[in-house]
């Protein structure tokens, strides 16, 4: 053997230096990535799953510029507005709740104004400082009142009352977006998104991934080698319909994706996670819809949620607490326990834990709580993968 390596020739060494060099490099790549830990942010449309990519930007990144803040979130944010309350004013039309309108003379200049388009998305030529001061009047008016009390009857964004709530600081000219404001915001995911984070030391590639029908297909381009998955639900959903299918019920179509997710070949090296999020508005909801009265629902045996008695804007007394909190808990132990639950034929194809948490994804400091827990389970996932934990 020796004979023969002495009669390479200087090119045949040489190319037997590169070819180890090459090897060498290809196992450090490997053992790099094999430290990166890949997370999947799943779930179906409007569920929150970028709202937690974004607060895990938020907690583990740089946040968001003054800069970026104003030339980049200020107007999506103020689309989202026109955009809500273009949805609100064709529902009134749809739902026909004209009647009930007292300002019709603003109501027809809002939806006969040519700088909008017809999904109410604000066009160079006008600003919220302008429309802001009409649709504070919109909202205020008895007949949308009424197109948001039937909001499950048509598709928008629940979440972006709370834009409503302060619209006059909105429609100031120096208005800058808070946290809070991007947090809130609705821009839809197409395709496929990557953002890396170093969290702990750690370098955590985070897949966030289009959660309509038509995105889902995507999916699979992501599955491979992927250390964790977080799956987001919208608790507060259970009454509406996908903006894709208005026959399909948003929280049925949720706990039917991830009941085929977490029972995938490609999975079955994972962590899995559920959030149940939108934890706030489930809460309102409860107040005004109860879980039995929605069909698909119709099973539900739990207690509903009791009413304060006391005028607006005072605490409900100790009692009243204990019933409320008891309605929540039960109808979220509820959902759960549709999520966890499998078909007989697939009862043995689930072969991990589900690790599961009640999220408000616009609430920061409950996200990083959540995800301080969730980390260690994410973490100890990628040690098992790297051999390194028994």
């Amino acid at each position: 053997m020796g004979l023969c390596a002495s009669k390479l020739s200087d090119e045949e060494r040489a190319a037997q230096e590169r070819s180890r060099q090459i090897d060498a490099q290809n196992a450090r790549d490997h053992d790099t990535e094999q430290k990166k830990i890949k997370l999947l942010l799943l779930g179906a449309g409007e569920s929150g799953k970028t709202t937690v990519l974004k607060q895990m930007q938020i907690i583990y990144g740089k946040g968001f510029a003054e800069e970026e803040l104003r030339l980049q979130w200020a107007p999506r944010i103020n689309e989202n507005v026109v955009a809500a309350m273009k949805a609100l004013c064709d529902a009134v039309e749809d739902l026909e709740l004209m009647d009930q309108v007292v300002h019709k003379d603003e109501f027809d200049s809002f939806q006969s104004n040519e700088a909008m388009n017809g999904v109410g998305l604000l066009s160079p030529e006008l600003s919220l400082s302008e429309i802001g001061p009409l649709i504070k009047i919109l909202w205020n008016d008895p007949g949308i009142q009424s197109a948001w009390e039937k909001r499950s009857e048509f598709q928008i964004i629940e979440s972006h009352v709370k834009y409503f709530e302060k619209i006059d600081a909105m429609s100031e000219p120096d208005y800058t977006p808070s946290e809070e404001d991007v947090l809130l915001c609705r821009s839809r995911t197409i395709g496929i998104v990557k953002t890396v984070l170093e969290i702990d030391k750690n370098e955590f590639n985070i897949f966030d991934v289009g959660g309509q029908r038509n995105e889902r297909r995507k999916w699979i381009h992501c599955f491979d080698e992927v250390t964790a998955v977080i799956f987001v639900a919208a608790l507060s959903e259970y009454d509406q319909t996908l903006f894709e299918d208005s026959s399909q019920n948003r929280m049925v179509e949720a706990i039917e994706i991830f009941r085929e997710h977490s029972t995938s070949s490609w999975f079955k090296g994972s962590a899995l996670i559920l959030f149940l999020n939108k934890s706030d508005l489930f809460r309102e909801k409860l107040a005004k819809k109860p879980i039995a009265s929605v069909e698909e629902w119709s099973d539900y045996d739990g207690p509903d949620y009791v009413m304060n008695p006391l005028a607006d804007g005072q605490a409900p007394d100790a009692e009243v607490e204990l019933q409320q909190q008891e309605a929540f808990d039960q109808g979220k132990d509820y959902f759960l326990k549709k999520f966890l639950e499998l078909p007989e034929e697939k009862q043995t194809e689930r072969s991990s834990d589900v690790y599961t948490h009640v999220t408000c994804a616009t609430n920061t400091d409950n996200v990083r709580k959540i995800f301080d827990v969730c980390k260690d389970v994410i973490l100890k996932g990628s040690l098992i993968d790297s051999g390194f934990y028994a």
